[in-house]
């Protein structure tokens, strides 16, 4: 775990591309983490039984008994292991994994922002749960979406965490849901039937009982479409703007919002 002299939190990061772990480990270093590596599956349960780590970066095509092998170990294992982050260049891997415990997904490459952008949602979301777990409750989410299919995966991945979560399928529907449901988060989908996400942060922003209440918007993006920054209407009214190759996205952004609300 995190050196309590220094605070930073412990990554293990299991990949076998020498050059790989060298540029990882600089990077995170100075980003004020603290680095153990390993070369493979067999050596990072080694390093495991040394040394608990804060989060596993673990790459499943390796020699020996590889990702995969290291998960069945550690999962296999009496003591809950670390949260756990696939790292991969292969694509849609939600499926493949359905029912393995992972705390998410990177696809190899990927830039070191996106990387680092990664390991903070997912170490704000243990401490998040840890937190929850002390106080002997959950959060609260209010979500708007308009995708049956999209509001289903998210229901149920927000449930895995911990929280209860409400779904509004419009615009309109959030506004007359949020204040009785008193949300910990509002989550809304850029493009809502009825009414988009920005306006509808706006109004919530100006009605009493949601004024303070920590805002989320999203807008979904392909895998190789062109991801364009931009500054929409009500943008200045959410905690929390996500441009969203996948739900992975939005729930990193969802937790985030909460470990800082």
């Amino acid at each position: 775990m995190s050196d309590a002299a220094t605070d930073e939190p412990l990554v293990l990061f299991v990949d076998d591309e020498a050059h790989l772990r060298v540029t990882v480990k600089d990077f995170l270093e100075f980003h004020c983490y603290q680095v153990e590596l390993a070369r493979s599956g067999e050596q990072a349960l080694r390093k495991l039984q040394q040394r608990v780590p804060d989060l596993v970066i673990l790459d499943i095509s390796m020699p020996g008994i590889g990702g995969m092998g290291f998960l069945q170990r550690v999962q296999a294992a009496k003591t809950p292991p670390p949260p756990i982050l696939i790292l991969t260049a292969r694509t849609n891997l939600r499926t493949f994994f359905d029912g393995v415990k992972v705390a998410g997904f990177i696809s190899k490459p990927c830039s070191k922002e996106f990387l680092l952008e990664k390991i903070k949602a997912v170490l704000a979301e243990s401490a998040s749960a840890a937190r929850a777990e002390e106080r002997g409750d959950s959060r609260h989410v209010l979500l708007g979406e308009d995708d049956p299919e999209m509001a289903d995966y998210l229901c149920r991945a927000l449930a895995k965490q911990g929280h209860s979560v409400t779904t509004a399928e419009s615009g309109p529907a959030v506004l007359e849901s949020a204040p009785t449901e008193k949300p910990d988060v509002v989550v809304l989908k850029h493009y809502l039937t009825g009414l988009n996400g920005g306006p509808v942060a706006s109004l919530l922003r100006a009605m009493p009982t949601t004024a303070a209440t920590p805002i989320v918007v999203y807008n979904t993006v392909g895998v190789g479409d062109p991801v364009e920054l931009v500054s929409e209407s009500g943008s200045r009214d959410v905690n929390r703007y996500v441009v969203a190759r996948d739900s992975g996205d939005i729930l990193d952004a969802i937790q985030l919002t909460l470990a800082s609300a």
